[in-house]
């Protein structure tokens, strides 16, 4: 059931637990099992273990089938292979966005065990969009960041890494013309340009991504746009695999670090201080080739995503099925006895 995402908690465990010691006279309803019994079940196996689960959406976990990750698959080693990339990782690229906040989560502290202690935070404020971007071979691009706003100030970029750079959106999100500036003049600086060689740039199917426009531009220039499964970013993206989780832990700890050296409160103008710190630390070499590598991107591997990634579709497909069957049973008819209802009706 926990492979299913349908993991029962101690507190499930025990009652189904105590319901069956009933069935077998052990245990009466008026006196159940106890958490005492729970930990004397986990310490007779040994490979079952009180975890954490990571959540999963129910869109993720509805789209990530058996059938979706084959056909990306397919698709990418046809791309690979029409455009001779296969041992060209300088040549594959990743582009994703990650929202921050002035807001960071506190970090676990050391404290006494009757009471539960606060933790000073900078409170809750606009998000600030970075779009970040690296290569299979390891080689990431300075982060681009979007903060809220009508107009661009020289400020907001106060200790940024080197070659960053940044624009202003409403909301602070990325949107198409955004995007579109993004790599017109940030992306190409980065990236080596040549006249008979293409590059492949991987990327989610957000709305600001795919467009007419966007296409033919990348066209123009050598680009090949290849849009990943929709809702499948978590086990597919390499950004999303293996830099950006790592980049959310250092950026809140340098918030908390920031704070409690400088007694400073983190603003929209030292964000990009710490945002950046954080983003030249997670994606590095070793977690950019690592996360290419577990998406079966580069080295190519269609085996690449756990196989645990892919059951909790399994319950959709099987729940879809079902609901279809019954559906196909009422439009034709109730079968007894080899006799079709609607026409025993319609006969009488």
């Amino acid at each position: 059931m926990a492979e299913y995402g349908y993991g029962y908690t101690r507190k499930e465990c025990i009652d189904i637990a105590s319901d069956y010691a009933v069935q077998l006279g052990k245990r009466t309803k008026d006196n159940p099992l106890s958490l005492k019994w729970i930990y004397g079940f986990l310490k007779r196996w040994p490979e079952l273990k009180v975890l954490k689960p990571r959540a999963i959406d129910h869109a993720r976990a509805k789209m990530a089938s058996r059938e979706t990750i084959s056909n990306f698959y397919h698709n990418l080693k046809e791309t690979l292979t029409k455009y001779e990339m296969t041992d060209k990782p300088h040549l594959i690229y990743n582009i994703d966005e990650k929202g921050v906040t002035v807001y960071h989560k506190p970090p676990f502290i050391v404290a006494g065990a009757d009471y539960c202690p606060s933790s000073v935070t900078s409170g809750k404020g606009q998000t600030i969009t970075i779009i970040g971007c690296g290569n299979a071979a390891g080689q990431a691009i300075p982060p681009f960041y979007i903060f809220p706003g009508q107009r661009m100030k020289p400020d907001l970029l106060n200790g940024a890494a080197p070659g960053s750079n940044g624009t202003v959106s409403e909301t602070g999100w990325s949107n198409g013309c955004v995007f579109r500036s993004y790599l017109e003049q940030h992306f190409l600086k980065f990236t080596p340009l040549s006249s008979d060689q293409k590059k492949l740039l991987i990327l989610d199917g957000h709305k600001s991504h795919v467009s007419v426009g966007l296409t033919e531009w990348a066209l123009e220039h050598n680009i090949i746009i290849f849009v990943l499964p929709p809702h499948c970013s978590h086990i597919l993206q390499p950004l999303d695999i293996g830099c950006f989780g790592p980049f959310q832990k250092m950026y809140d700890s340098l918030c908390h670090r920031l704070m409690r050296q400088a007694s400073a409160v983190i603003t929209r103008y030292n964000v990009c201080e710490v945002a950046s710190k954080a983003y030249m630390k997670s994606v590095s070499a070793e977690n950019l080739t690592s996360s290419f590598r577990r998406a079966g991107i580069y080295p190519f591997n269609e085996d690449a995503v756990p196989s645990q990634c892919l059951i909790p579709a399994e319950v959709f497909q099987h729940t879809e099925t079902e609901t279809s069957d019954s559906q196909k049973t009422v439009e034709g008819g109730i079968q007894v006895d080899g006799v079709d209802m609607l026409h025993r009706k319609k006969e009488h």
